[in-house]
């Protein structure tokens, strides 16, 4: 059921403008402002009874990029389309009827600059980072046989008004980082430490700004491959948890932090510093979010990386091996893709929720089996996709984004608890 209803016309007009001999339309969006996380409904109105027309999504990337994505549709009897009941013809680019269906399928336009052939080339949309802008824009457009007949423009939101942010550094705060807090005032919540994996620098930082809007106190850290000046490795080798903890410390301050229900998220190779913290230090962390995880610690990443361990304590490494979670105050949740291309991250989560927690309770997992390696965060955004060497998209992106919407809703419903 659509909530409140915005409607916008291009090219014919609105419906009771339109002459009876005119193509036209109307695009109707339930949340024309609204959180990145959140999903919307989108409904085509005004034209004439089992129209063909095309509707088409296009956003810009932080590097100025277009891209973009469009479907073919067929109006019912009395001229409307409902992207929440209705898949496109064919099944492109998306199989099951969605109205984020566009926007989770969105790929650079011609000429964008970005390479899309050749397996193993991972590309996803990256609009600017919330440090830069609180929202992007996504304009809907429907046309006929070429002609344009509508289109609207959608704000998705990284950042409600008042949540505040500021840039934590190695030289003023020994950590560098994104730091995102709610307003003042409100309701003490779980404040999160959300960090990425082998791709290195503050990739976290959508999350971490979607969280904070949530009312959680969130801090994404980057812990190597930060930049030029950062005073950070450009490697996962001899990482200390230590600068994890005291970056957990400077966000358990901050107001609105319980700092007792504190959690840890990690990705990829960052599940297994997350779950290292959790077992180490579990005084500091209680709860621990794993992405396509491992459930065991690997070598260092990275050129040069070699010869010592990925990850130490008080400057001694921390040895490869499994990984033990039985020191957990509170629970780790493992979240992973039954079709992880990248390691077995299924049988990892297997591994993590048969393991038992300080108290006794088991660790918990869930696993979405067509869903590949990018099942982290937040859902209705782009995940990282692949092209294959005849050009055609090969990756799990529509069971990645399937993964995404349950998965973080696990993880906002933990994180309450």
């Amino acid at each position: 059921m659509l909530a409140a209803t915005a409607a916008c016309s291009g090219g014919g007009g609105t419906d009771d403008a339109a002459k009876p001999d005119e193509d036209h339309a109307a695009i109707h969006v339930d949340r024309p402002v609204a959180l990145a996380d959140q999903d919307m409904k989108v409904r085509i109105g005004g034209l004439r009874a089992r129209d063909r027309v095309r509707v088409a999504v296009h956003a810009v990337d932080q590097r100025s990029q277009p891209w973009s994505a469009h479907g073919d549709f067929s109006a019912d009897a009395h001229g409307r389309i409902d992207l929440d009941e209705q898949a496109p013809r064919g099944g492109r680019p998306y199989a099951k009827a969605d109205s984020t269906g566009l926007i989770s399928s969105m790929l650079p336009t011609a000429g964008s600059g970005v390479k899309m052939i050749g397996s193993g080339d991972a590309f996803s949309y990256h609009p600017p980072s919330p440090a830069e802008k609180r929202s992007f824009e996504v304009r809907l457009t429907v046309s006929k046989h070429g002609k344009r007949l509508a289109d609207r423009t959608v704000t998705r939101q990284w950042l409600t008004s008042k949540v505040r942010h500021r840039k934590l550094t190695v030289a003023k705060n020994r950590i560098d980082g994104e730091m995102y807090t709610p307003p003042k005032g409100e309701r003490r919540k779980a404040p999160v430490l959300v960090f990425g994996g082998s791709e290195g620098g503050n990739s976290g930082e959508y999350a971490a700004a979607l969280l904070a809007a949530r009312g959680h106190p969130a801090l994404s850290l980057c812990y190597f491959r930060c930049g030029k000046g950062s005073g950070r490795p450009d490697a996962i080798n001899m990482i200390d948890t230590a600068y994890f903890v005291r970056a957990a410390r400077v966000l358990g301050d901050e107001p609105g932090a319980d700092a007792k229900r504190l959690a840890v998220m990690g990705n990829s190779r960052g599940s297994e510093i997350a779950q290292l913290l959790g077992q180490r230090h579990p005084r500091l962390f209680r709860d621990v979010i794993a992405y396509a995880p491992s459930a065991r610690i690997n070598g260092p990443y990275l050129a040069g990386a070699s010869g010592r361990a990925a990850w130490a304590e008080g400057g001694r490494p921390i040895p490869a091996g499994p990984i033990r979670l039985d020191n957990v105050r509170g629970t780790v949740l493992a979240i992973a893709g039954g079709n992880d291309k990248m390691w077995g991250s299924a049988e990892a989560a297997r591994v993590i929720a048969s393991q038992k927690n300080a108290s006794g309770a088991s660790h918990r997992q869930v696993t979405y089996p067509k869903a590949g390696h990018h099942v982290n965060w937040f859902p209705y955004g782009q995940p990282g996709q692949e092209g294959g060497a005849d050009g055609q998209v090969v990756s799990t992106s529509g069971s990645d984004q399937a993964a995404r919407e349950d998965g973080w809703a696990r993880v906002l419903k933990l994180l309450e608890r």
